[in-house]
């Protein structure tokens, strides 16, 4: 069974491979960024509360660990997930989850490359403001993607 983790690793997962492929052009700013975020987030557990209501997992009548921490009449934690904001544990969760992949390339450049393509930069603007070929910034993207896939496989 799948929690609250899982779901929150998987939107991390899929916003990286996301902004990898250049799917979000329109991040702005950090609020865009955060909507994003939810969306993801949002539909993933949705995706798994349908997973898990599947007759072949119970038809929903699988207690999920949420469930046991608070209200005994609640049977899917996710069914109170939506809000404009993240919740600040979650907002705290994926800051650390960034905070750590960053940390892990070990090199400036690296992280620059990083941060921009979070950002929503193209890899022609990463490469202009490097003062750097665009090849040059697409093999600093792949070696990004190489050190991350590794930390994400742990």
């Amino acid at each position: 069974m799948a929690d609250e983790e899982d779901v929150a690793l998987s939107a991390l997962d899929s916003f990286i491979r996301g902004a990898e492929q250049g799917r979000f052009p329109q991040l702005t700013d950090r609020d865009d960024l955060w909507h994003l975020l939810l969306v993801i987030t949002e539909r993933k557990a949705i995706d798994l509360v349908n997973h898990e209501r599947r007759g072949k997992r119970g038809g929903g009548k699988v207690r999920h660990e949420g469930s046991l921490a608070g209200d005994s009449s609640v049977t899917a934690p996710f069914d109170h997930v939506a809000s404009p904001e993240p919740t600040p544990e979650l907002a705290a969760q994926f800051a650390d989850e960034c905070h750590r992949l960053l940390d892990g390339l070990r090199n400036e450049t690296l992280r620059t490359v990083a941060l921009a393509k979070m950002e929503g930069r193209t890899n022609e603007e990463i490469a202009a403001r490097l003062k750097r070929s665009v090849p040059t910034v697409e093999r600093k993207l792949a070696r990004i993607r190489k050190i991350w896939g590794k930390e994400m496989a742990r």
